[in-house]
């Protein structure tokens, strides 16, 4: 299903209006959102306004939104607008993408009030809340991260891109509801019905009969939504967590991995300044992947540091190296501790995958390691 597309001239973008089903906020709740977004930083300017919308994912109807004007003025124009447009693609309301989008850039009780409106009127599933860690100015050199990224050769093999499309498929949305409330993330079927995500995610089984799986959670090159497919997760089925390591395997259904395949878990080591990737759905939105300015900046301790691209929502997602074997579990960004040296910087962090595989169960590993022991032309990663 597409809901929108664009046409281009030599003077003008027109973007045709998105679906029918607009969202109807009622004025209080409108007022509430006005209030709540004309004293951010993103909304203080026109410029980072414009950046604001483009990280949400609405860069394409930009051109049709005023964004000119004081804060209130244009997060008023902004709001009306969006609220009026409808969907963007799947089910993801274009306010409920700038939204959840928003909800990085206020506090806790800000993105709780984001979060009732989001599902009052069903815009878009909230992201879960990453593990943001306090702030610190770092003693990192852009400089000298820059020269790392242009300095190491990034040439690949045409196929590394075909691998990755493969990898991907076993990536899904996840979509949590209880405790009277809903979230979303990210996770990786590491057998043929076991998946893994963080333990801020899913933290105890009570919670498995709200664990609602997406597959192919996706758009083509040219922004069409794809087919999806979605699956439970077993509510009496096997379960794991662990908080320190921000990791929980769980069982699902209808063992989603002999159609989408699954990601073989082994012991792998990562060493600063190589590069990974993260297949993932930041933000709630589609999945995507971060290739560029990918570089590990530390390991040690339960830990992986990297300056990979990430958002809300990417939380759960499996951190590759370029062979694209999982070498971690993306949990965490923000000014982040070395647990050697205790020295802080802006990183992005994984919890190393050996560390995960120490701690499994004896059940679950030897599940997980029959998945790992398949033989190369087994149907785990198919077509």
């Amino acid at each position: 299903m597409y809901f929108g597309t664009i046409e281009v001239d030599s003077k003008t973008a027109i973007l045709t209006q998105g679906s029918a089903q607009l969202v109807k906020l009622e004025t209080q709740d409108h007022q509430q959102l006005v209030i709540l977004l004309q004293d951010t930083q993103p909304m203080q300017t026109e410029a980072a306004r414009r950046q604001m919308l483009a990280f949400a994912g609405l860069a394409p109807i930009l051109p049709l939104i005023d964004i000119s004007g004081p804060a209130f003025v244009a997060v008023n124009t902004i709001i009306g607008f969006l609220a009026n447009y409808g969907r963007l693609t799947y089910d993801n309301e274009a306010l409920g993408q700038f939204l959840n989008a928003v909800k990085q850039v206020v506090g806790v009780e800000q993105q709780d009030e984001i979060d009732t409106l989001l599902l009052k009127y069903e815009m878009m599933e909230p992201v879960a809340p990453g593990e943001l860690l306090d702030d610190w100015k770092g003693t990192d050199d852009p400089a000298t991260v820059q020269e790392k990224i242009i300095g190491i050769d990034t040439l690949r093999p045409i196929a590394f891109l075909e691998r990755g499309l493969e990898v991907s498929r076993s990536v899904a949305f996840i979509s949590v509801h209880g405790l009277g409330k809903r979230w979303s993330g990210t996770g990786f079927l590491v057998a043929p019905d076991l998946m893994m995500t963080n333990h801020h995610m899913v933290w105890e089984s009570s919670l498995l009969p709200g664990v609602l799986l997406r597959f192919n959670y996706q758009e083509n090159f040219v922004g069409e939504a794809q087919l999806t497919k979605e699956y439970r997760a077993i509510a009496d089925g096997l379960f794991h967590a662990n908080e320190t390591l921000d990791y929980a395997i769980f069982q699902v259904e209808n063992r989603p991995g002999d159609e989408w395949g699954w990601l073989p878990l082994a012991q792998r080591d990562i060493r600063k300044d190589e590069r990974i990737n993260i297949i993932q759905h930041p933000n709630g939105l589609p999945k995507q992947v971060s290739l560029q300015n990918n570089l590990v900046q530390y390991v040690g301790g339960n830990v992986v540091q990297y300056v990979t691209s990430t958002n809300p929502g990417s939380s759960g997602s499996p951190v590759l190296n370029d062979a694209w074997e999982v070498v971690a579990l993306h949990h965490a960004g923000g000014v982040l501790p070395e647990p050697s040296t205790g020295r802080r910087h802006l990183r992005n962090q994984g919890i190393l995958l050996s560390r995960i595989l120490n701690d499994l169960p004896i059940e679950l590993k030897q599940m997980v390691q029959a998945g790992a022991a398949l033989p190369p032309e087994s149907p785990s990663l198919k077509d």
